[in-house]
C-alpha cells in the first residue's frame, strides 16, 4: 500500500494522545494520579491536543471532508464507524476531568462558586475522578482497538489480517503514552515511579517482541488464491497474463501496488526496532543509574520512541500487498 503521511501522523498522533489519556485514566481510577492538579490538567491537556491533532490529520486523506461526520451512522457494521463515534464519546469524561481539575485549580475564597464547590464537593471529589477518569481510559484504548480493527478486518491485505495487528497497535498506544508520563513526571519534578519505569521497560520489550513475530508472519504472508482461482481453474493451474492490464500506471497500481525492496524493509525494521523500542529501554534504565538525569533520558526515550514509531507505522503501510495486485 502507499503509505499516506496524513494516516501515518493520525495514527502516530492520536495513538500517543489516547495512550496517555488511557495512562491517566488507569492511574485516576486508583487513585495514583499526581497530586498536583497543574500536572493532571497539563497531561490531559496535552492527550487531547495530540488526540485532535491526529483526528484533524486524518480527514486530509478523505476525499469529501466535510462529510466524515456521516460515517459515524454506521456504528453497528462499520469498525471505522465505531472508531469515530468512540473518538467522539472521549472527549465527554475528558473534558469532565478538565473541568473538575480546573475548578480545584482555582484559589479557594476567590469566587463564591469555587468556595461552594470546595464545600460540597471535597468528600467525594476523588471518587468522581476516579470513576470518569477510569470511563475516559476505557474509551480512549477502546478508540485505539477500533482504529487496529480497521486494518485486521481486511481479508484483502493479508499482511494487516492478522491475530497481532490490534494488540499491537494498543500496545505501542499504551507504551506511548507510559513514556510521556514518566517524562511529564520528571518535567514536573516529580520522582519517577519506579513500578511505573519497570512496567514500560516490560511494554518495550513486549512490543519489540509483538513487532518481531508480526514480521516473521509480513514475510510469509500469501493471498490465498492465485489468478487460477480468479478465472475458474484449479490452484496449481500455472496462469500467466499475455498482456499488461494498464499500458501506464493508474490508481489501483499507484495506491494498492506500492512496493519496497526487501533489503531496504529489513533495513527500516532495524532502525524501528532499535529507535522505536531498544533505546528508550536502555535510557529508562539510565534513570536507575541516575535519577538526577530523569529529565534528559526521559525525554530522549520519548524522541527516539516517536521517532521509531513512524518507522514502524511506515513500514506498515508499505509492506501492505492488496489482493488487487493479482490482476497487474
Amino acid at each position: 500500500m502507499n503509505p499516506a503521511y496524513s494516516v501515518i501522523l493520525f495514527t502516530v498522533l492520536s495513538g500517543v494522545g489516547y495512550g496517555l489519556l488511557a495512562v491517566l485514566g488507569l492511574l485516576c481510577l486508583f487513585s495514583l494520579n499526581a497530586a498536583s492538579v497543574l500536572m493532571n490538567i497539563s497531561v490531559l491537556l496535552i492527550s487531547l491536543i495530540l488526540i485532535t491533532a491526529g483526528l484533524i490529520s486524518s480527514t486530509s486523506h478523505l476525499g469529501r471532508p466535510e462529510r466524515a461526520w456521516r460515517a459515524l451512522s454506521q456504528w453497528r457494521t462499520s469498525w471505522l464507524s465505531r472508531e469515530g463515534v468512540l473518538a467522539v464519546l472521549t472527549y465527554v469524561p475528558a473534558l469532565l476531568l478538565a473541568l473538575i481539575w480546573g475548578i480545584e485549580f482555582v484559589p479557594e475564597n476567590s469566587v463564591l462558586w469555587a468556595e461552594l464547590w470546595a464545600e460540597l464537593w471535597k468528600d467525594e471529589i476523588q471518587t468522581y475522578i476516579s470513576v470518569i477518569g477510569g470511563v475516559a481510559g476505557l474509551f480512549a484504548i477502546s478508540t485505539v482497538f477500533c482504529t487496529g480493527q480497521i486494518y485486521a478486518s481486511l481479508r484483502t491485505i493479508p499482511a494487516w489480517h492478522y491475530s497481532l495487528t490490534t494488540p499491537i497497535y494498543c500496545v505501542l498506544s499504551i507504551t506511548s503514552g507510559l513514556l510521556l508520563w514518566i517524562f511529564l513526571s520528571a518535567l514536573f519534578g516529580y520522582d519517577v515511579n519506579q513500578i511505573i519505569m519497570v512496567i514500560t521497560i516490560g511494554m518495550l520489550e513486549a512490543s519489540l517482541i509483538l513487532k518481531w513475530v508480526y514480521w516473521r508472519y509480513v514475510d510469509s504472508a500469501e493471498f490465498g488464491v492465485t489468478k487460477a482461482d480468479a478465472i475458474g481453474f484449479e490452484t496449481q493451474t500455472q496462469v500467466q497474463n499475455l498482456e499488461p492490464a494498464n499500458q501506464t500506471q493508474n490508481y489501483l497500481m499507484r495506491e494498492m501496488g506500492y512496493h519496497i525492496a526487501r533489503k531496504h524493509a529489513l533495513k527500516l525494521r532495524r532502525y524501528a526496532a532499535l529507535a522505536g523500542f531498544i533505546m528508550p529501554a536502555l535510557l529508562l534504565l539510565l534513570v536507575f543509574v541516575n535519577p538526577s538525569y530523569a529529565l534528559v533520558f526521559s525525554f530522549a526515550a520519548i524522541i527516539s520512541y516517536l521517532f521509531g514509531l513512524l518507522i514502524e507505522r511506515w513500514l506498515f503501510f508499505a509492506e501492505a500487498k492488496h489482493i488487487v495486485t493479482l490482476y497487474y
